[in-house]
C-alpha cells in the first residue's frame, strides 16, 4: 500500500521533496493535487513508471502520451517551441491551470515521443508541484486521477490510498479538498491558439 505523506507549503518542506524525488529517481509512481484535481506522476523518462501508470488509467489511449508538468517557461521551453509572441502570451498565463500544446522540441526525451510532433505542457499554478519538478530538474509525465469505482470524481488524499495506493508508490497531500474539475486545454500550434477543453481558467487570455 502506498504511502500516504501530509506535508505543506509556505515554504514546501524540503525534507519531503527530496525524499520523493528519490522515489521518482527509482521508477516510482506518485499522486498529489495540482490546482483542480487530483493527478499520478512519474519521471516522464522512466518508460516502467509510465507504464505502470497507464494500468492505473486504461483508458488513457495508448497512442497520446501524458502531459508534462514544467516548473516554468525555461523549462517549457526544452520540452516544446517557444517562440517571442507566444512567450509574451503565455508568460501572462502561466503558471496556471493551463494545458498548453505545443510543436515538440526535437530534443525532448525519446522515452516521452511519439508519432505525433506535439507534446502537452503545464505550469501549475501549485507551489508544491513547482518546487518538486525545480527540485527534480526535469518535468513530470502527468495525468488526472480517472474515477473511482462507484462512479465519483475523487477529492480527498484518502480516497486515492484507498482505490489506487495498490498500484502508485507515494501520494503528496496538503489536507486540502480539491473540486474535481478540469484544466483548459490550449492548441498553440497554429498561427492561433485554439480552445480543445474549456475547463478552469480564462482561455480569452490566449487571445484566441
Amino acid at each position: 500500500m502506498a504511502e500516504h505523506l501530509y506535508t505543506y507549503i509556505n515554504p514546501t518542506s524540503e525534507r519531503d521533496l527530496d525524499r520523493v524525488c528519490r522515489l521518482l529517481e527509482r521508477d516510482g509512481v506518485i499522486a498529489y493535487p495540482v490546482d483542480v484535481n487530483w493527478a499520478f506522476g512519474c519521471d516522464a523518462s522512466s518508460v516502467k513508471a509510465l507504464d505502470r501508470i497507464r494500468r492505473l488509467k486504461p483508458t488513457h489511449p495508448r497512442d497520446r502520451p501524458f502531459s508534462l508538468i514544467c516548473s516554468d517557461i525555461s523549462m517549457a521551453s526544452t520540452v516544446g517551441n517557444i517562440d517571442n509572441n507566444q512567450y509574451r502570451v503565455l508568460k501572462k498565463c502561466w503558471p496556471g491551470p493551463y494545458t498548453v500544446i505545443l510543436k515538440r522540441q526535437r530534443t525532448l526525451a525519446r522515452q516521452i515521443k511519439d508519432k505525433r510532433q506535439v507534446v502537452g505542457v503545464r505550469i501549475p499554478v501549485s507551489p508544491l508541484l513547482r518546487d518538486l519538478v525545480t527540485r527534480l530538474g526535469k518535468p513530470l509525465a502527468t495525468t488526472s486521477v480517472p474515477e473511482l469505482a462507484d462512479g465519483e470524481i475523487p477529492k480527498f488524499g484518502y480516497q486515492i490510498i484507498e482505490e489506487f495506493g495498490h498500484g502508485i508508490d507515494l501520494l503528496m497531500d496538503l489536507g486540502e479538498e480539491m473540486p474535481g474539475l478540469e484544466s483548459t486545454v490550449i492548441d498553440f500550434t497554429e498561427d492561433e491558439p485554439v480552445v480543445v477543453r474549456a475547463g478552469v481558467g480564462d482561455p480569452e487570455q490566449f487571445g484566441g
